[in-house]
């Protein structure tokens, strides 16, 4: 039986975190972490608008991966327009979405979360768009990094290398680090099984340790 006093100290206690919990969602979202959450808008007009808003975010608050989600939704914008087999829209926006991605990240090249970033519009991208070097040499770079991630957030790393190496058709090391990420176990399935071509979700070890501290740098 809990006693009268500890009864309400533990009251008091679930009041405090319900408060806390109640400040955190009422909390302000970033237009880069409703992008993790929701993704990028499918509807052409509602892209363009969400587009704006990251470019504005960035002008604003001046976060760096702000700019490169600015660059990821320019991407998308000609990813559309090839879709409409509008080729020249397609052409200036890949463009202009691959200008500001290299810029953000070789202007901050020390920060390695900014090429995590990078690689990880990078490694996913079609074989033909070229990016698949720039993938392996983000990826070359993460792993070398000592210290920097955990164990668990080198897995999405390792398989960013073997979309890349797929993708620049170094099809033997792809298949020694296919072998490598599936005696990972459990903690790789989620990247082994999924199909040619398709992007995994966001996950809370990408927010802990990616973008939540660049949310925080200027």
């Amino acid at each position: 039986m809990i006693r009268p006093v500890k009864r309400n100290r533990l009251k008091g206690v679930i009041i405090a975190l319900t408060l806390v919990v109640n400040t955190v969602i009422a909390a302000p979202t970033s237009e880069v972490e409703k992008i993790i959450q929701q993704g990028f808008p499918a509807q052409p007009q509602a892209l363009v608008e969400t587009t704006s808003a990251l470019w504005r975010e960035y002008r604003r608050e001046q976060h760096i991966a702000s700019l490169i989600f600015y660059a990821y939704g320019l991407l998308q914008q000609a990813k559309h327009y090839a879709a409409i087999n509008d080729f020249i829209h397609a052409a200036e926006y890949a463009k202009t979405g691959f200008f500001f991605l290299d810029e953000a990240v070789e202007s901050n090249d020390d920060n390695l979360r900014l090429h995590y970033l990078r690689a990880r519009i990078d490694a996913y991208l079609p074989a033909e768009s070229g990016r698949c070097i720039i993938a392996l040499h983000d990826t070359e770079r993460l792993l070398n990094a000592a210290g920097l991630f955990d164990e668990k957030m080198l897995i999405p790393v390792r398989y960013m290398r073997y979309r890349a190496l797929i993708n620049c058709r170094q099809q033997h090391d792809a298949e020694r680090l296919l072998s490598e990420l599936r005696q990972s176990g459990a903690q790789a399935e989620k990247y082994i099984l999924l199909s040619p071509g398709a992007t995994p979700e966001w996950d809370l070890q990408e927010m802990t340790q990616i973008v939540m501290p660049l949310l925080k740098e200027k």
